[in-house]
């Protein structure tokens, strides 16, 4: 938002959370709000999920509907949206020429599912879509390639060039900017954890959705609870509780070991999450969605704090090109080595290697970000 205000856009945004979105705006950008305008969205009926012919033009049947209705309201014409993501808004085998005259606006989106165009790490090499060809009508990414797309945008700054070769078209990599405000006095939660810690190394991960736990509590159960302490905030679901997890809490929970302190939900505000991160000597990335980069990585980045991730994920070949920290197996050994070798560097901010850790968090702020639209709307 910041970005596009600085370009002196008028905005609008649709959402389902547009009520929330819009006091959200009218707090942090108030000088502003006039150009920030917030239309309801209705939530999508099946997202992620194949949806029929018929179905996917009802869907924009309605969203030309909202758009001309917030023309009107606004009393100007939208001139380009943006969908994110923007497989919610694009299926297979739909003629271009249809969906043109379906969506006559200039547009272009956010591509989630990047792993169709080649995997990272350790798992299969070869993409599931052939590279260097235009998209066919059955393929995911074919309305991509229709005429009123103007570009693709995707957070993967490793696959953006396999994205490209497809589509064809300015392909943009998005800075993963973020939030890094932090409260005006520091969170008994913070002062808590703290003195829990007696002077160990705090180990801290941030759960998003679907995350898998179980390599992060074995580490708990394994690690010197004299040296190391351990912080997990977010909230659990019910189907993160896999068999090996639910072993693994039981064994943690039995062993009498005081290294480890939970929180247990939902994390919405997020100066206090901002706060957390700057608590941690050390950030963890558990294994989850291998598609975006973790939200905690340019927070830890620009509190200068050291990363641990897994080879075989986008995130950890995030911290491995960039280094901004230890990208490690599956193995609990080689992530207890990496919490030794990063122990013997105590006090981090006096001997851990920050540099890189800045260059990266510079890559994420807000003037890459206006240089990522104004390449975007430069049309």
């Amino acid at each position: 938002m910041e970005a596009l205000l600085r370009l002196q856009k008028q905005v609008a945004i649709f959402s389902p959370n547009w009520i929330e979105l819009n006091q959200y705006f009218q707090i942090h950008f108030r000088e502003q709000s006039k150009r920030i305008h917030c239309f309801a969205l209705p939530d999508l009926d099946k997202p992620d999920q194949e949806i029929s012919k018929l179905s996917f033009i009802s869907r924009h049947v309605k969203l030309r509907r909202i758009l001309k209705n917030a023309e009107r309201r606004m009393n100007t014409q939208i001139d380009f949206l943006f969908f994110a993501p923007v497989e919610d808004w694009i299926i297979p085998s739909f003629p271009k020429n249809w969906f043109n005259r379906l969506l006559p606006y200039a547009w272009s989106g956010l591509v989630i599912h990047m792993d169709v165009y080649g995997a990272l790490g350790n798992l299969p090499e070869k993409p599931l879509l052939p590279l260097n060809v235009d998209p066919k009508f059955t393929d995911p990414d074919y309305l991509l390639s229709a005429s009123n797309c103007m570009a693709v945008c995707t957070l993967d700054r490793f696959r953006s060039e396999q994205l490209k070769s497809r589509v064809y078209k300015k392909t943009i990599v998005m800075p993963d900017v973020s939030d890094y405000d932090l409260p005006k006095k520091t969170p008994v939660l913070v002062d808590q954890i703290k003195k829990m810690a007696q002077g160990r190394m705090i180990i801290g991960t941030v759960l998003l959705d679907n995350e898998r736990l179980e390599h992060f509590i074995s580490l708990v159960n394994e690690a010197a609870q004299e040296h190391y302490f351990f912080v997990c905030a977010g909230e659990l679901s019910s189907n993160q509780l896999s068999p090996k997890l639910r072993s693994a809490l039981h064994k943690l929970m039995h062993s009498g070991r005081n290294n480890s302190y939970f929180i247990l939900h939902d994390l919405e505000d997020l100066e206090q999450i901002n706060a957390l991160v700057q608590a941690f000597d050390v950030c963890y990335v558990c294994a989850g969605n291998d598609n975006l980069p973790h939200g905690i990585l340019s927070k830890a980045a620009f509190f200068k704090k050291p990363i641990i991730g897994l080879k075989s994920q986008l995130n950890g070949k995030i911290i491995g090109s960039f280094k901004l920290g230890i990208a490690v197996n599956d193995e609990i050994s080689e992530s207890l080595q990496a919490l030794h070798t990063l122990r013997l560097q105590m006090p981090l901010h006096q001997n851990f290697n920050t540099a890189p850790l800045q260059n990266y968090a510079l890559l994420q702020n807000q003037l890459h970000v206006k240089d990522a639209w104004e390449m975007l709307l430069w049309i």
